[in-house]
Formats: structure tokens, sequence, C-alpha cells
């Protein structure tokens, strides 16, 4: 057992090292590489698809191996569409992806939104801060007469910043305080295992 605990902590470790790591590089550089992210979020994503389709689905009874894969294409579909839509950037997106590989559960859904609005409301005031309320209202108005209400690419580039902290501090505090770690992966796995032998 103190192995499983030794592995659980490495994992523990090198995660948060990997989030930290995308976290600084995104602030310094604005960019997000895909060598830190898409092995993340394709392997961590097929892994938990087959995970829940054969591992899951034997071990337990019920519908419930099926909501992991619902949650994952439902994550993975939503994300997209923020990127598709111009509402975050690319390297963002693939993070996101990856963390909700990671962290298949509500309760991640659910941190992750409370903290990204105790982090972002203060950055929103902060960048208004100079704005005149006029101001704000042409913007607003000069969208609404355009038709334009969504961001666009350009918009994105010009005005887009460097926020993949936002996602990072949730995901590090969720690692430590609300993760099973791998336990539960091992556990099923060993269950499977002995209905198969």
């Amino acid at each position: 057992m103190s192995l499983l605990v030794g592995l659980d902590l490495a994992v523990r470790v090198a995660l948060t090292g990997w989030m930290a790591l995308i976290s600084v590089l995104d602030h310094r550089n604005g960019l997000i590489p895909n060598r830190l992210t898409a092995p993340f979020f394709v392997g961590l994503g097929l892994f938990q698809v087959l995970f829940a389709v054969i591992v899951v689905r034997s071990v337990l009874d019920g519908p419930v191996w099926w909501l992991r894969l619902l949650f994952i294409v439902l994550a993975f579909t939503i994300t997209f569409g923020l990127w598709t839509l111009h509402f975050i950037g690319g390297g963002d997106a693939k993070f996101l992806m990856a963390l909700f590989a990671l962290f298949p559960a509500m309760e991640w859904v659910v941190l992750l939104a409370l903290l990204l609005l105790v982090l972002t409301l203060p950055l929103l005031l902060w960048e208004m801060r100079h704005r005149r309320p006029g101001e704000i209202w042409r913007s607003f108005r000069d969208r609404l007469l355009t038709g334009q209400f969504l961001p666009s690419e350009a918009d994105l580039h010009e005005r887009g910043r460097r926020y993949a902290w936002t996602f990072g501090v949730p995901a590090m505090i969720y690692t430590w305080a609300y993760w099973d770690g791998i336990a539960p992966y091992v556990d099923q796995f060993e269950r499977f295992l002995q209905g198969v032998v």
C-alpha cells in the first residue's frame, strides 16, 4: 500500500509541476505549446473513454459507467465551442480539455466555476477601471448595431489575455484538496482483473 501512496504523491507532484509550467509559459509568452497539452488531452481522453467502457462498465452495476463517457464528450464539445467562438485561445482550450480528461467529475467543474468567478471578477473590474460608462455603453451599442455579439478572432488576438493560470490554480487546488488520485483507478482495475480471471 505504501507503494501506491508514493506513486500517488509522485503523480500529484508531476501534475502540479505540469500545471504550473503551462501557467508560467502562457503568462510569459502568450503561448501554450502543443507538446505540453496535446498528449494529455488526447491520451487522457482516450484513457478515460476506454476505462469507462472496459473497466468501469464491468465493475459497477447500473448506468454509472457511461456518465464518465458523457462527461468527457460534453466537456470536450463545450471547450471546443468556446475556442470556435473565440472566447478562449487554442492553447487554453487544449489545457482545459486535458484538465477535464484528468478530472472527469462534476466536483471539478463546480470548483473551477467558483474559482474562475473569484479570480476573473477582480480582473474584469481592473480592466474596466479606466473606461468610462459612456465608452462601455458605446461598445455594447456598436456590437448590437453590427450584430457582432460574439468576439472575433481579431478581438481574441488584440484584446485576449494570458489567463491560463486561472485554470491552473483551481486544478492545483483540486489535485491536492479534492482529487481521489490514482487509488480509485487501481481499485477498479484490480476488481476488473478479478472478474476476468
